[in-house]
This record gives C-alpha cells, structure tokens and sequence, in this order.
C-alpha cells in the first residue's frame, strides 16, 4: 500500500470530520437539542482517530513488528483507539506526533526555514486527555448517575477543533524506518485544498534536521 498516500487521505477525512463536528455544534447552539451535540462529538472523535491511524502510515513497519510481538500479539488492523496506538507508536518512534511548522522562508538556493508556532495547537498530552474525555460523551447518560457536565464539554469543543486544525496546517512528522530515514512536510489547510506532502531524505541518522 501506498502510505504517503494513506497519510494524505487520512489528514483529508480528519478535515472533513472536524467540519461535520462543527456543523453539528453548529445546529447545536440553533437548536439546543442534544443529539446535535453527540453527533459533534463523534465526528471530532473520529477525526482524533484517523490522525492516529495517519502517523501509523510512516512508521508501519516497525509499528507492526512491535504490535505482532506485544505481550498479547495481534495484527494492528485491528487497533483503533488513539491514545493506545500513540502509547504502542511511541514505542518505535518517539518523534511521530504531528509537529506544527510555519511558513517556510527561503533562505538560500533550494534551502528553506521551517519555523515553529510556540502555541496555538494542540499538543500531544491535550490531544491523548481530550480523546479520553470525549469518550464519557459517546454513551447515553445514566439516569443514576453524575451530570457529565454537557454544558462545559459544548463550550471546549470549538477551542479544540481549532488547535487540532492549527496542529494540521502545517506539520512536519520525522521517520526513522529501516527503509527511509527522514521527514514528510504536510500541508492540510481547512480551505478545502486537498492535503500535500514534500518528502525529504535525511543522509543517515538524524536527531534533528536543519530546515527546522
């Protein structure tokens, strides 16, 4: 399989989910039912979930080999919770989660600047603690039970969506597989623009790279 390819089409279904999310909270505020507000939910998390399958395309190889040789082996089709595929993927490369990046400057002949926003994104930990609270959000409320603080939840979702879409825009993801050792430079704008990629190959190993 192609998964330059994947990656891409990945990032476009977590755009296209994070829009269906926010028309849903959207129709929420209109209409103030809460099925709207559950169905934003479930969009926002299932586009959580394919950024986690996306940055299982550029490390496949290992992420399988340790997956198939876990405690309890099986095959990483069948994984589908982010927080546990971050867990397995930091396992095999430290460096896989989405790093946001600038707009490039040129800074020489074919030499390009990457810069790096200080904040304005989601970052790793908020991504794995708001994936695991929007869990509590995807079941029917019991009668017996706490309020689940729908109120609050509705007014942190539109704040989320917009770090995950600044996290997207333009992000870097670094690869160290047996088979290439580098970084893919991902542009994955909310405009409609279908997502691109430059991929770069690092000449041995590497712990950072210049354009960054």
């Amino acid at each position: 399989m192609d998964e330059p390819k994947i990656y891409l089409d990945l990032m476009a279904q977590a755009l296209e989910r994070l829009t269906a999310s926010e028309k849903y909270l959207k129709a929420y505020r209109e209409l103030g039912q809460l099925c709207e507000l559950e169905s934003a939910t479930l969009q926002l998390r299932k586009a959580m979930e394919a950024i986690a399958f996306a940055a299982i395309a550029p490390n496949k190889q290992l992420y399988a080999a340790f997956r198939r040789n876990a405690d309890r082996p099986t095959h990483f089709g069948n994984d589908w919770q982010a927080d546990s595929i971050f867990l397995s993927l930091n396992k095999v490369n430290p460096d896989f989660y989405p790093d946001p990046l600038l707009q490039e400057t040129r800074v020489g002949p074919n030499a390009w600047h990457f810069g790096k926003p200080l904040n304005g994104y989601m970052k790793r930990k908020n991504f794995e603690s708001f994936y695991k609270r929007l869990g509590k959000f995807l079941h029917a409320d019991n009668p017996w039970g706490d309020d689940k603080g729908w109120s609050n939840f509705a007014n942190d979702l539109p704040d989320a969506i917009i770090k995950i879409r600044a996290l997207l825009k333009k992000h870097r993801t670094l690869i160290r597989e047996p088979k290439f050792s580098g970084v893919w430079i991902v542009d994955a704008p909310s405009d409609g623009t279908p997502p691109r990629m430059i991929r770069a190959t690092a000449q041995g190993p590497f712990t950072t790279l210049n354009a960054y």
